[in-house]
């Protein structure tokens, strides 16, 4: 069981605005990331958690280690970092967009296009091909694939052998939905972004104004939120607030679905809008011992490599998986023994992520940012259309 019940992650591209690149913000991706290890971890060792302790609410624990399992699964919840990841998306991409005002909107469409599609489909695909090059060798009890699967899977057409795929998938089916609010905030202000955060809200209980594109009717609205996070005119209100609060935002982030049922449509909603609050006040709040936190050096190691990490744990954990889906205690225990597992596979996939990020990441953003400035270079001229601001 890989999947985040439909993230990943976001993807940063470097931010170059003139508030600069938040480090908070790529500690919060790196803890985030982590928190995705143990989720899987847990609840592989026993799949009826899902819908005995992971879904009905707290209260509703039918005895202490269930409660206790509940709690872990809270802190350490892999649907929460998806949203926090797809926030993140939202908030940084829509500043990069903000950068090209001045060009024809059609080429900084094909540019950020082609740019965000480089940046995303190479650690996947690498990812993908070590999955399938280790099913190969033929360890007991590891997953074997076809290499069809590996096309269709890292073409993202179907999500068939890697489940955290799916995030990816959603990253690059909402850039026409992005460029569409970044539109409407280029020539209409703020009011056209809001009126896409509606939008997308509309669309958690009406799947067509998402096109029934997968899992987009409940993502989008979190990309939207991440958008208007980053909003300049909000700017000074975040400001004026004390930088505990951004303590508070993470507490609501991580607890708010608590005392609900997975399926609560309002919990769902204060994650998402709770998680904008903290992306907003750790790019433009005060900074605070949170932000000092997610500066530090283990945060800012593990936001490097987030994105390799998220991808690369999944063969790691089926490996480590092959071994222990045969102990008894791992069913008995699921709750310390993922935390082991989880711990384990965390230090076994980190250099694999770093390797990737150094080798594969990095490229990509080269050289998406190469086409991007070709694009730029060859169709780009300033707009005539006035900037709403």
């Amino acid at each position: 069981m890989i999947s985040c019940n439909g993230t990943m992650q976001a993807m940063i591209l470097e931010d170059k605005s003139p508030v600069g690149r938040s480090h908070a913000l790529d500690g919060l991706r790196g803890f985030a990331a982590a928190a995705v290890v143990f989720y899987h971890a847990i609840l592989h060792n026993d799949l009826s958690l899902i819908n005995r302790v992971l879904y009905p609410p707290l209260q509703v624990a039918s005895n202490f280690r269930d409660a206790l399992t509940k709690l872990a699964l809270v802190l350490l919840n892999g649907e929460t970092a998806v949203y926090v990841f797809f926030v993140l998306s939202g908030a940084v991409l829509c500043r990069s967009l903000e950068r090209r005002n001045e060009e024809r909107w059609l080429v900084t469409c094909m540019a950020f296009s082609g740019a965000r599609i480089l940046r995303l489909y190479p650690p996947l695909i690498a990812c993908l091909v070590l999955y399938y090059a280790m099913g190969m060798i033929g360890i007991p009890g590891y997953p074997q694939f076809q290499f069809w699967q590996v096309i269709e899977n890292g073409l993202l057409l179907k999500i068939s052998m890697h489940g955290p795929s799916a995030t990816i998938q959603a990253e690059v089916l909402v850039i026409p939905f992005v460029l569409a609010a970044w539109l409407l905030r280029r020539y209409l202000g703020l009011p056209g972004l809001v009126m896409a955060f509606i939008y997308a809200m509309l669309a958690l209980e009406f799947s067509r104004l998402a096109f029934n594109l997968p899992n987009m009717h409940a993502y989008l609205f979190a990309f939207m939120a991440g958008m208007l996070a980053s909003e300049p005119l909000l700017r000074p209100l975040i400001q004026q607030a004390p930088a505990s609060s951004w303590w508070l935002a993470l507490v609501v982030l991580i607890f708010c679905r608590t005392f609900h049922p997975h399926s609560s449509l309002i919990a769902l909603v204060s994650m998402g809008l709770s998680a904008a609050f903290l992306v907003a006040g750790l790019l433009y709040g005060q900074r605070g011992s949170l932000a000092a936190l997610l500066e530090g050096r283990c945060a800012q190691a593990l936001g490097r490599i987030s994105f390799s990490l998220y991808l690369l744990n999944v063969p790691v954990l089926y490996l480590l998986w092959a071994f222990t889906d045969a102990m008894t205690w791992t069913k008995t225990y699921a709750l310390e023994a993922g935390l082991l597992v989880g711990l384990i596979s965390l230090l076994l996939t980190w250099p694999l992520a770093w390797i990737s990020e150094r080798w594969i990441e990095r490229p990509s953003v080269a050289w998406g940012r190469k086409f991007s400035a070709t694009v730029l270079a060859r169709f780009g001229r300033p707009s005539a259309v006035p900037v709403a601001t």
